[in-house]
């Protein structure tokens, strides 16, 4: 009797082992293509204002002479060279030495326009969207295939959470030891030679993929958005959940009225430039609405103006954006987003009487919200100066590299005629890793659609063998 419990949880071990080899294998194939595209593009993210600042060297950088023109007079000097074009938005700059960029929409283009502010002269017109980083960031985000991009991406990387931890099983030692399992074997060769080099890569960088997997997702194009719907389902119960900002506006002041157009009408205009992109608090958040209604056309910025003294500049450096309204019912907005989250800010302005709506700081977030604002600035690079560039370069290298001689190891093992391992229809996932894959179905629910697909397959390769 023994025996046959021995034999019989021999033959249940090995079929677990295959199960893991097998989903690993799976994943690992499925999602490589789309994370070799997000390690490279994302390597190349981190330096994104780097870049740009070199790439753009002869429009951005300028000598200063006398007095900048103030916001106004520059805002009222493009209106009059582009009198039928529609003012987006304004990046200041971060330095005296640099332009002044203004997004400008024509009736065929979007342009982002480099304004002296001391002379008064144009010094580029360009298509923002044809851009070295704007293709690296819509390959990094979308893939360059808009939505549908965006729900592959976020699709495998629901997938790469699960093939970290069918990883980590297939790691664990039975026996802890140095060589083979915390650093490559010496002597090692062949196969093994790509076995402990993958495990050993992926040893040391999974937690970093982990966290740049979930800290990207706030800003996915499914999830994200049912993550942010938290915030009006809960707000104010649970205020320490709520992903959106832990405030309510005064009764004397209304909220923007629902406008099915009003996103479309945002959309249309949402090219993304190099420090233009507003936090994501504020982003999934109801702006408030003007008192009155007004042409955006001519909405004026020198109402705006008096309220950049509320922010921290000196203590947090550059990061201001202002957003005109964009509808008769929408306000000014300066957004404030530096490199430390913890300096983010958030004004509202009407711009028929000038009034200030509302001023959402770091102290008005919700604790779930302050996570995902340090998480986007630190997925960024940008949280800890340069040191959070450099490292967040090394950990995806360090994954690179073990995607590489994973899949190495892969044709290494791969019997021919078949891309993965056989797997028996008794063959079984340890129960630990069946509940994680359970509650990642329930976090992720475009997991399931794969895990349809893969049983609808599975079910017809079984018919076909019958």
């Amino acid at each position: 009797m023994t025996e046959l419990n021995s034999a019989a949880s021999d033959k249940a071990a090995a079929g677990a082992m295959r199960a893991v080899f097998f989903w690993h294998g799976w994943s690992a194939l499925m999602i490589a293509p789309v994370l070799l595209v997000l390690l490279l593009t994302g390597s190349a993210y981190l330096f994104d204002r780097e870049f740009e600042q070199w790439w753009q060297q002869d429009s951005l950088e300028l000598t200063p002479k006398g007095t900048a023109a103030t916001l106004a007079q520059q805002q009222d000097f493009l209106r009059q060279q582009y009198p039928d074009w529609t003012i987006n938005r304004v990046v200041l700059p971060d330095q005296p030495a640099h332009a002044v960029r203004w997004q400008l929409t024509a009736p065929d283009a979007v342009h982002l326009i480099y304004l002296d502010p001391y002379r008064l002269q144009i010094r580029a017109d360009i298509d923002p969207a044809t851009q070295p980083m704007a293709i690296v960031r819509r390959l990094h985000g979308e893939l360059l295939a808009g939505p549908v991009g965006g729900y592959i991406i976020e699709w495998f990387s629901c997938w790469t959470l699960f093939l970290l931890l069918t990883g980590a099983w297939l790691w664990w030692p039975k026996h802890w030891r140095l060589s083979g399992v915390l650093v490559p074997r010496k002597r090692s060769d062949g196969r093994v030679h790509w076995r402990d080099w993958h495990a050993v890569l992926a040893l040391v960088s999974s937690l970093a993929l982990a966290f740049l997997v979930v800290s990207g997702m706030p800003w996915s194009t499914f999830w994200g958005k049912q993550f942010a719907q938290l915030g009006r389902d809960f707000s104010p119960q649970w205020h320490w959940v709520t992903p959106s900002p832990n405030f309510h506006l005064p009764d004397s002041v209304k909220t923007r009225a629902a406008d099915p157009h009003h996103e479309h009408k945002m959309q249309a205009v949402q090219v993304h430039v190099t420090g233009g992109k507003e936090s994501w608090v504020t982003e999934h958040h109801p702006a408030p609405a003007s008192t009155h209604h007004h042409q955006p056309q001519i909405a004026d910025i020198s109402k705006v103006e008096p309220y950049l003294a509320r922010l921290a500049l000196d203590t947090y450096g550059p990061g201001v954006r202002i957003f005109y309204p964009a509808t008769e019912n929408d306000v000014f907005k300066i957004n404030y987003v530096p490199d430390k989250a913890q300096g983010q800010q958030t004004l509202y302005i009407d711009p028929a009487s000038g009034a200030l709506l509302d001023d959402i700081g770091w102290q008005r977030y919700s604790a779930l919200a302050k996570v995902v604002e340090w998480g986007t600035m630190t997925h960024l690079g940008r949280q800890y100066g340069v040191w959070n560039q450099w490292l967040n370069l090394l950990f995806c290298l360090l994954v690179l590299a073990a995607l590489i001689a994973g899949l190495t190891l892969w044709w290494r093992r791969r019997k021919p005629g078949r891309w993965l391992p056989a797997l028996q229809n008794t063959d079984s996932l340890p129960l630990g890793l069946k509940l994680s894959l359970l509650v990642l179905v329930i976090l992720f629910p475009l997991l399931i659609l794969s895990l349809l697909a893969f049983m609808l397959v599975r079910f017809w390769q079984n018919r076909i063998a019958a």
